[in-house]
């Protein structure tokens, strides 16, 4: 999946969650200013949480933290490939979707714009004065009150004195509390997320909470709620931009409503506490996979890092091979007392089989070296034995070649015990392991690592 389409769709989803979490547990409330910092927050950072990765944080913990962690399903991060079988050709609509999504965007930008230079035209028609640091314009087309940044536009025509004053009181609390911003950021959602629904939706939810605000301070100054109400229904007209505050945005049977409704009780406010193990999942659950695989990966490697080598012992049925390995134990890569590494089991046996041709024993078989680990010695000691058996023909052909050494003894090769020859090494695993997953998990790394070695 190309990167892009696999932002948007965790920026997607991420916008779901907060209109949804919005709907079910906030709208009805009326912490009004809350809700407003809890969308406009959370909007913002649904395209920020597809960036951050906590992989390296979650594998920082234990292992029974991973182990919950693991359950959590990972968002994309899979490559989808797009196709209609091997008789056809494979056909990549990355691009085709990339440009129709950047050609819609843009008719969306060029509209933007087209709004904001249609407020500075209505303001360049308008009569300005100044009240309470906000200016005010005086428009003669039959539009409706609304507010941009620190401005006021209404008709003052259309209105008595007192109507007025409850116009102004409403449009001037978008003013000082900066509800352009909100307008202007939503807009912007909409514009880059336009395929989305919910972002539309919350776009609607944020515009009517901001007149919820509104709407409760002016009846918080001592604003007689029925005239005011009665003035929302009288408003009429056109609106002259969909980016500015207007004093009837939404449904006034809703803004009625809230109005009406008693004052939410501080307990409510406890709803917020879920936001905290609802970003946890979103975050567990854009976890970068391969990450996630590289970092087991380090784990295993650092739990088999763990064990020390308690003993190391041989068994050499036959004398002279024997006699070899004894004389360059010194060499051996195996310390007794020291950590046990899995490759240096595997470079060990290289060096033996390497040792035994230099002696004289060639075409050695795969089985000839092995070796036998018993975990039973402690909870993180390893004993190992080296088992090296030798083929009959691998023997013969040794003997066969002529001694370079004239005062090399022949010996003579006593009878041998019939030697036990097996495809994998006996790996005996300790039965004091705490639980079952510790020890399918050691086993597994075991059977892995030891597999090459045989």
């Amino acid at each position: 999946m190309p990167v892009y389409f696999e932002y948007a769709l965790k920026a997607s989803l991420c916008l779901a969650i907060v209109f949804i979490f919005y709907t079910l547990l906030l709208k009805q409330t009326t912490y009004f200013t809350c809700n407003r910092y809890f969308l406009l927050s959370f909007s913002i950072l649904s395209f920020i949480f597809p960036f951050i990765n906590i992989t390296v944080f979650v594998h920082a913990h234990q292992p029974h933290f991973i182990s919950f962690v693991n359950h959590v399903p990972i968002i994309a991060n899979n490559k989808i490939t797009t196709g209609f079988g091997n008789s056809f050709k494979t056909v990549n609509y990355g691009p085709i979707l990339f440009t129709v999504y950047l050609f819609i965007s843009s008719i969306l930008s060029f509209r933007f714009v087209v709004q904001l230079l249609s407020i500075r035209r209505i303001r360049a028609k308008a009569t300005r004065t100044v009240a309470g640091g906000v200016e005010i314009f005086n428009l003669s087309e039959p539009v409706l009150p609304f507010s941009f940044l620190n401005s006021i536009f209404i008709n003052k025509d259309n209105y008595s004195q007192e109507e007025l004053q409850e116009i102004i009181a409403h449009e001037q609390v978008h003013v000082q509390q900066n509800h352009t911003i909100d307008v202007l950021i939503t807009e912007l959602i909409c514009i880059f997320n336009w395929f989305n629904p919910f972002a539309w939706l919350i776009k609607k939810a944020i515009r009517e909470n901001l007149e919820f605000i509104a709407d409760d301070v002016v009846i918080q100054k001592g604003v007689d709620r029925k005239n005011y109400q009665y003035l929302l229904l009288k408003v009429t007209g056109c609106v002259s931009s969909s980016i500015a505050s207007n004093l009837k945005f939404t449904l006034l049977k809703n803004r009625i409503r809230m109005m009406n409704k008693s004052k939410t009780r501080k307990l409510h406010l406890l709803k917020f506490a879920l936001l905290v193990p609802l970003v946890t999942f979103l975050l567990l659950a854009f976890r970068n996979k391969h990450e996630v695989y590289k970092a087991t990966f380090k784990e295993q490697n650092a739990e088999t890092k763990k064990y020390i080598l308690s003993s190391l012992t041989y068994s050499v049925p036959d004398e002279k091979v024997e006699a070899v390995v004894k004389k360059d134990k010194k060499n051996c890569l195996l310390k007794t007392g020291e950590a046990l590494n899995l490759d240096m089991v595997f470079n060990e046996k290289t060096r033996l089989k390497n040792l035994l041709e230099k002696s004289g024993y060639n075409n050695i078989s795969d089985h000839a070296v092995t070796f036998m680990i018993d975990t039973t010695s402690g909870s993180n000691g390893f004993s190992i034995q080296v088992n090296i058996n030798l083929a009959k023909d691998e023997l013969s052909k040794s003997q066969e070649e002529p001694s370079q050494n004239s005062n090399q003894i022949d010996t003579h090769i006593h009878p041998q015990e019939k030697l036990i020859q097996s495809a994998n090494s006996v790996i005996k695993l300790s039965t004091n392991v705490s639980n079952e997953d510790e020890f399918n998990n050691k086993q597994l790394i075991l059977d892995n690592k030891f597999s090459s070695i045989k």
